[in-house]
């Protein structure tokens, strides 16, 4: 692991424990044991560093959720399939789910990082606008489609991390069934 992946990871574990707002620069300095100008070469600032870490892991949920996305199956199989990718993208990496939700509600969201963590996810919004277009899904905007889908995602994994909720491959299913039912035409 080269210096910027340690500053990376060690932020990354900071916010883990102690949340974005509780992360400062001396601490990652610390905990990555590298000099402040290391962190300054790669980093403007804490700012800099959190939008980073942000995008490098929103990069890397999109090409989770949309792995397969391409397969010739039916529309709702791959709406399944799209669910439980992220899913299990969230359930595998849950410090970086827990950055994700936290940055989502941060100060610190800037309207050019939303517009370059679009793109990152650009495939399964043309698939579910083929959806609206199509007639198999209801018409609403995409975004709301999109934020309606991820909250259902969002809290069944936190539910399940928190275990207040069994893992379970039917109530996986039930859950995903629920989610498609909410954005479907009946």
């Amino acid at each position: 692991m080269n210096k910027r992946e340690i500053i990376l990871t060690s932020t990354l574990d900071l916010i883990a424990e102690v949340g974005i707002q509780g992360t400062s620069i001396p601490e990652i300095i610390k905990r990555s044991n590298v000099a402040a100008g290391t962190i300054y070469y790669y980093f403007n600032d804490k700012s800099d560093l959190i939008n980073t870490l942000y995008l490098e892991i929103k990069q890397e949920s999109g090409t989770a959720f949309t792995e397969n996305l391409e397969q010739d199956i039916p529309f709702k199989e791959r709406f399944f399939l799209l669910w439980k990718n992220l899913y299990n993208f969230y359930l595998n990496n849950p410090k970086k789910f827990d950055l994700l939700e936290d940055y989502a509600n941060s100060p610190l969201v800037k309207n050019e990082v939303k517009a370059i963590t679009r793109t990152y996810y650009q495939s399964a919004i043309d698939f579910l606008e083929s959806g609206i277009k199509f007639g198999v899904l209801r018409d609403l905007p995409v975004n709301l489609i999109i934020n309606m889908v991820m909250g259902h995602i969002s809290t069944f994994t936190r539910m399940v991390l928190l275990e207040e909720l069994d893992s379970s491959d039917q109530l996986l299913k039930k859950t995903i069934q629920a989610s498609w039912d909410s954005i479907k035409i009946n």
